[in-house]
């Protein structure tokens, strides 16, 4: 770093300190390239809330606001705008300003703090990439939908303690999937509503002293409902509410767990009722008939990650007290990781979703009479004959059980949401009317940027 930081004193000797620069700053300087187009926005809406504090006129809030139009057209080349001698994207942008507009340049930093800038970078951040997310998770709950649509009434054992209990079904499991991943975007729907509070105005923690700044208006600007009312809370949220960011993703990762671990005990030979397209399995290097799941067992490792970063990030912001703390800087790595890695986990599981296709030979053979003992106990209750002792009859007679087709095991349930019945009608309403929301919180988004823009 050839230039001092933007906090050097006029005096301040500052003799080689490129050590200290580069394990302080240059990690997250390199993740700051993923948030210079946020905060070019958030110094769009800083220049419209200047001029209308009178701060500074409205000649010097257009030659601001020129420039910053011009930086966003070259955004998405980081590297042009974040320099080595910068310590992150917010001194970079104010560094391009100074030197573009001079004195002007130098009043954007004016009510501000770095602390309040990165915070509000991260809220936009994380609102714009969960909202992404949830959009790819739709995509899998069509996958599942298609897979359960393709395979009517093909039945294959449900397993509990690991042991063969009751028939299952694709459409059934599959609407278990669906279930689950519409609960998951519910958390991600959460995470995302927690980041509508605006920080800016809480500069370092502690308000603007003498400086009238409205702060409504900075976050209406922003697209966030309104500011985060106590300054002092800025920080203090700080590790937090990114802590429920991870925390939703980790949700949709264990989902992701799950749904890889029954598709790897559903190839094994053993069972063989699934089959997997080769583009997705790799062979052994010693073994010539060896086909492995490779791709799934990566995915339901992946969800270890998301647990550890949970860990991670409830560790760093314990501890401490109010106020901001240099720990904290980590959050930010912490957060990219995890909205990275889940990214490319539902990319991936996307993919290898498509070349998921079940046997209905296979799966019909692996089903045994003892799979219908409770059918049969049911059965005699419906007769009339108290479950218990309907229970002690069955487990002496199932063995002697044909083995219905699946017609005849669909219409033996009675009851809604059971095996077999099909995606229903409620799930397509609710991932209707959740995609609608992810939808339209991706469209308010860009109304924001395309507004700031202008």
């Amino acid at each position: 770093m050839s230039k001092g930081p933007l906090w050097s004193k006029t005096g301040e000797k500052d003799q080689n300190r490129d050590w200290f620069f580069d394990f302080t700053a240059k990690a997250d300087r390199d993740l700051d390239r993923l948030l210079v187009p946020y905060d070019i926005l958030s110094n769009l809406a800083q220049a419209r809330a200047l001029h209308r504090s009178g701060l500074i006129t409205e000649a010097e809030r257009d030659q601001l606001l020129d420039r910053l139009r011009a930086l966003w057209d070259t955004s998405m080349l980081s590297d042009s705008i974040i320099t080595e001698d910068d310590e992150d994207v917010h001194s970079a942008i104010e560094r391009i300003l100074t030197n573009d507009l001079g004195d002007i340049g130098k009043r954007i930093h004016t009510g501000r703090s770095r602390n309040d800038q990165v915070l509000c970078d991260m809220r936009m951040y994380i609102r714009s990439e969960l909202t992404g997310i949830g959009m790819s998770v739709f995509q899998i709950l069509t996958r599942l939908q298609s897979i359960a649509e393709a395979n009517p009434h093909v039945f294959f054992p449900g397993y509990t303690h690991t042991q063969p209990a009751m028939p299952n079904s694709v459409d059934g499991w599959c609407s278990g999937y669906v279930d689950l991943l519409l609960s998951d975007l519910e958390t991600l729907k959460s995470a995302i509503e927690l980041q509508r509070w605006c920080p800016l105005g809480s500069a370092a923690g502690y308000g603007v002293p003498e400086l009238n700044i409205d702060r409504e208006y900075l976050a209406s600007l922003l697209g966030f409902e309104g500011p985060q009312l106590a300054v002092t809370a800025a920080q203090l949220s700080r590790g937090a509410l990114e802590l429920r960011t991870i925390d939703s993703l980790a949700y949709l990762a264990l989902s992701l767990n799950r749904l890889a671990t029954d598709v790897i005990m559903f190839t094994n030979p053993d069972l063989g009722w699934v089959h997997l397209s080769d583009g997705q399995t790799s062979g052994s290097s010693i073994m010539p008939q060896k086909r492995n799941p490779d791709v799934w067992e990566l995915i339901r490792a992946q969800a270890h990650q998301f647990a550890g970063l949970s860990t991670q990030l409830f560790s760093l912001s314990s501890n401490l007290s109010s106020g901001y703390h240099r720990d904290l800087q980590w959050v930010k790595s912490i957060v990219v990781q995890a909205v990275e890695s889940m990214k490319s986990l539902l990319k991936v599981t996307n993919k290898a979703l498509a070349g998921v296709h079940f046997d209905a030979d296979k799966a019909r053979q692996r089903l045994s009479s003892a799979l219908f003992a409770t059918h049969l106990a049911n059965r005699m209750v419906s007769e009339g004959l108290p479950f218990r002792d309907a229970y002690k009859a069955a487990a002496d007679q199932y063995d002697r059980l044909e083995i219905p087709l699946g017609e005849e095991i669909a219409a033996s349930y009675k009851h809604k949401g059971a095996i077999s019945e099909g995606l229903s009608g409620e799930y397509e309403e609710r991932t209707h009317r959740m995609k609608q929301w992810f939808e339209d919180t991706g469209k308010e988004w860009d109304a924001v940027a395309d507004q700031l823009r202008r």
